[in-house]
């Protein structure tokens, strides 16, 4: 079930993406001969942390990359709406350090991977700043706990989707590229302690907190 939902984001966000620059405005409409649809990509870096897991700091670094449709909904195009499919690393992590007596530290990894399906509303403050916040619907394909030991058995399951939010700014150095910086937290709870598993970790309800910055490129230029 869980590829299945995968797969079938992937082949929809992709088929559309394919189809940017395909559709054109009607003769007299202010989109007329340019494309509605622009397509583009990104490739970043995360910093995230989770809630809940009595340890803070955005210690958990990972990758962040994906593709993008955008179009104007307004005459003077300063407002953009931008369906996106990311591929997004999130979790938590405890640095392995020696104790004041020289013994070795707890470690703690948590690793979880998401493909996320973002939709953003973004608004043109200035020639060179966007301002963006939005929706995004996420799936979890990966996920892991590490200790000293290794892999941590026994764990309980993160929920299989993710409600989020995003807000952040385009950076724009180009028309068509720039950098993206951009906060995303959960709506809902990622994990709820059952009762029936260990609380290390997981004694409150756990949500992702997630720093991400891109660098973006977009095909065509804006109109």
């Amino acid at each position: 079930m869980r590829q299945y939902f995968i797969k079938t984001i992937l082949f929809i966000f992709i088929v559309f993406f394919c189809c940017n620059g395909k559709s054109q405005g009607s003769k007299g409409d202010y989109l007329a001969g340019e494309s509605i649809f622009r397509g583009g990509a990104r490739l970043g870096f995360t910093a995230s942390q989770i809630s809940g897991d009595d340890m803070a700091g955005w210690n958990k670094f990972g990758g962040y990359g994906g593709i993008f449709v955008d179009f104007a909904v307004d005459a003077k195009k300063r407002w953009r709406l931008q369906p996106e499919l990311n591929f997004i690393m999130k979790g938590s992590n405890r640095f392995l350090r020696a104790n004041a007596d020289g013994s070795i530290g707890q470690k703690y990894v948590l690793t979880l991977m998401y493909v996320e399906v973002p939709i953003m509303v973004q608004y043109r403050i200035l020639k060179w700043l966007e301002a963006e916040a939005g929706p995004s619907i996420n799936f979890l394909f990966y996920s892991k706990e590490k200790d000293n030991n290794g892999v941590m058995p026994g764990r309980q399951s993160f929920r299989f989707w993710e409600l989020g939010f995003l807000a952040g700014f385009n950076f724009i150095i180009k028309e068509n590229y720039g950098i993206n910086l951009r906060w995303e937290t959960s709506v809902l709870p990622v994990r709820v302690p059952d009762g029936s598993h260990s609380p290390y970790r997981m004694k409150k309800k756990q949500f992702n907190d997630v720093i991400a910055i891109s660098f973006y490129y977009t095909f065509g230029k804006k109109k």
